[in-house]
């Protein structure tokens, strides 16, 4: 085992070596796609009144508005690198995310229904942190902390940096605040700042990771080390951090799923593959 600060680091396995180096870097994680149902997110969104629709790509690759569509990694990082300009942009981007998390047979991290991320009306008065429709000013200056991944999650989570009492932004657990800075990370020059699954946590602990029993004991600085186990793994595979967090997650479920069904998941999800 190697350290770094005051926990090891479990040794690669070989099966997460052979598998992330076997694999096409520049399409996996771009590609990685999740279908969903725009009339049902976007009823429900109307029921909320969130100003707002989410659109997708269809089978042919075009753009579609309503019914059946299709999520790509890369659009979460497109959404990102729009995040940048303004709240709402930033807003669209955290609600795509949490569509993809939402639709991700393997993932897990969004509760049933609808997420709502703005505070509670009753909970606005006097505080110039709250956007006019309701939504925490973090979600947008987050994207000046890339550069400091404890940091950030302090934000979404907290409202504020470490040490600073602070209220975060409801509704938004670890896996998807996690998945939004990695997708604003990815259009800014971020690329270490990768998603955190509990399934992925799980394999971790499988491995050997001793900072946590489990992913519900996750706290900001704790994400900061689940970042250097994942970019450690990376040089030592010479391969990109999003690829080792997808084995991850792979690795989780494959070693439950029994023998007889292994990869019939993925077969089935790749045979109505979008352009």
């Amino acid at each position: 085992m190697t350290t770094t600060g005051p926990h090891p680091i479990p040794a690669l396995p070989a099966a997460c070596r052979e598998w992330c180096r076997a694999q096409p870097p520049a399409l996996l994680v771009a590609d990685e796609y999740v279908g969903i149902d725009l009339d049902l997110w976007n009823l429900r969104l109307a029921e909320k009144r969130v100003d707002l629709r989410l659109v997708a790509g269809g089978l042919d690759g075009g753009r579609v508005e309503s019914g059946p569509g299709y999520l790509r990694r890369s659009d979460l990082w497109a959404a990102g690198r729009r995040a940048r300009g303004s709240l709402e942009e930033s807003v669209v981007a955290l609600y795509m995310c949490a569509a993809w998390l939402s639709g991700h047979p393997s993932r897990s991290g969004v509760r049933r229904g609808l997420p709502d991320f703005r505070v509670a009306e009753r909970d606005r008065h006097g505080r110039v942190s709250v956007s006019s429709h309701g939504y925490p000013l973090v979600l947008h200056e987050v994207v000046d902390w890339l550069d400091a991944p404890v940091e950030a999650m302090n934000l979404l989570r907290h409202g504020a940096p470490a040490g600073r009492a602070g209220r975060g932004v409801p509704d938004l657990g670890y896996p998807l605040a996690s998945l939004y800075l990695s997708s604003l990370g990815m259009a800014w020059s971020a690329p270490d700042i990768v998603p955190v699954d509990p399934a992925g946590i799980g394999t971790l602990i499988h491995a050997g990771w001793t900072e946590i029993d489990s992913a519900s004991r996750l706290t900001p600085r704790r994400y900061q080390r689940y970042l250097d186990v994942v970019a450690a793994w990376a040089r030592e595979a010479a391969v990109d951090p999003l690829v080792i967090e997808m084995w991850l997650v792979r690795e989780w479920h494959d070693r439950r799923a029994p023998a007889d069904c292994s990869g019939a998941s993925d077969r089935t999800h790749r045979e109505t593959r979008p352009r």
